[in-house]
């Protein structure tokens, strides 16, 4: 476990480039959209669209960190895999590594956001702050598992094109891994999403939102003193999508693990 831990250290020491670009990226957009927003009257409103835009993206920040850290760890291959540990150490080591650099990420820019929302003085709309609480955390809860799914599905065909790249130039091993990513996660697993077999796996144990949610509930004044009321409908999740779902993403992650253990690490 120490030893785990110690590679683990490693990982957030290599990832540190990834690490700082995205904040350094995010500070500067922040002061220019502060700048301008300020100039037209609207400083936090611009503050927050641009910390919005910043937490959306992140369902790719661990594909990103992952590609930065492969693509280092590449130029020494030799070194990586002379660890006497197993394949799921090496490639779980560096999923923790990018799952630590967002939580920080994430947490930096949601706290600019929530800022930026509560400096604003004139907000047009009745908002319930425990409803959008409840809101938030369920958002960032899917932007952490959509960018958990992502994530393992890189590692997986970057194992792809490592095996590939064994006797195939680095060219023709992308565009080869480029081909096995469309028939693999568009055609076949495309189709079968679509099959009977699969909604019978994934609709079950039905999770009312609404009771989470206390039917949200927004009413914006608009000009001429007219109150809209804009009020959400039903909306039911299925457990049975989530298990499924993340069955499917561990065992891409256990045959990403193989393919390093079996194919690469030889």
């Amino acid at each position: 476990m120490t030893a785990w831990l110690n590679l683990t250290k490693k990982e957030l020491r290599l990832g540190v480039p990834a690490f700082i670009i995205p904040l350094v990226a995010f500070v500067l957009l922040v002061a220019v959209a502060a700048y301008f927003g300020q100039r037209a009257g609207y400083p936090w409103e611009a503050v927050a669209i641009v910390a919005l835009s910043a937490i959306g993206v992140q369902g790719m920040y661990l594909v990103y960190y992952l590609l930065y850290s492969l693509a280092s760890e590449r130029k020494k291959m030799h070194l990586w895999l002379h660890t006497p540990m197993s394949g799921y150490s090496l490639l779980l080591a560096k999923l923790v590594a990018a799952l630590i650099s967002m939580v920080i990420t994430f947490a930096i820019t949601g706290l600019t956001l929530m800022v930026a929302v509560s400096s604003v003085e004139n907000i047009p709309i009745q908002i319930r702050w425990m409803e959008v609480a409840d809101i938030g955390l369920l958002g960032s809860i899917h932007i952490f598992l959509i960018a958990i799914n992502f994530a393992v599905w890189f590692l997986f065909f970057w194992m792809i094109f490592l095996l590939l790249s064994r006797t195939l130039s680095t060219f023709l091993s992308l565009i080869a891994t480029f081909f096995s990513f469309i028939i693999i996660n568009v055609i076949i697993y495309g189709w079968f999403t679509e099959t009977a077999f699969y909604r019978a796996i994934t609709m079950w144990g039905p999770i009312n939102l609404d009771e989470i949610l206390f039917s949200l509930s927004m009413t914006s004044s608009l000009d001429g003193g007219t109150d809209v009321a804009t009020e959400t409908g039903p909306l039911t999740v299925y457990f049975g999508f989530y298990f499924t779902e993340a069955l499917f993403t561990l065992l891409i992650f256990v045959a990403a693990c193989w393919i390093l253990d079996r194919k690469v690490e030889v």
